[in-house]
């Protein structure tokens, strides 16, 4: 009986310690469907981007990684500010230029919008934006970056090499 209650107690004490273990992870699967899903949205928005370069003769932007987590940090930041803006583009844009030898820098921002078709509509339908979109550049880092009060914030940085 002892042996009994002593395997039993040790493996409840197990099973707590494994429940505890996987239940108190760090790791957090909403937070990592979220990032799929702004991924995904970036992606998306790429493939807008470059079907509209193509069906105005221009050539497709090429992913660069710099420009992607410039954009991310970007979104941080105009998260925490609570609005869009281009606050501190210069030390993007001369990080482009320095480490990317980068010719010429652009930038897109935007927020609450829900869909990748949604931004870019609201981008292609603006002017200034629109020249961005169909500029002269090579490259493109975009970031998608949903803030704890579910709202979307949108970069993109364009650049010619």
């Amino acid at each position: 009986m002892k042996n009994f209650l002593l395997k039993t107690g040790l493996t409840l004490a197990f099973l707590t310690l494994l429940t505890c273990n996987i239940g108190c992870s760090k790791d957090d699967p909403v937070g990592d469907i979220e990032k799929e899903i702004t991924i995904d949205m970036a992606n998306e928005i790429l493939q807008i981007v470059n079907n509209h370069r193509t069906s105005i003769g221009k050539q497709i932007l090429e992913v660069n990684t710099l420009a992607e987590n410039l954009a991310e940090e970007h979104n941080m930041f105009m998260i925490g500010q609570g609005d869009i803006s281009h606050d501190n583009f210069s030390k993007r844009a001369d990080r482009l230029f320095d480490e990317e030898n980068a010719k010429g820098v652009g930038e897109n921002v935007a927020f609450k919008q829900v869909s990748a078709e949604q931004v870019m509509t609201a981008w292609l339908n603006s002017s200034d934006h629109r020249k961005n979109i169909e500029g002269n550049f090579t490259h493109i880092g975009i970031s998608v970056v949903k803030s704890q009060s579910g709202v979307y914030y949108y970069t993109q940085l364009f650049l010619r090499k």
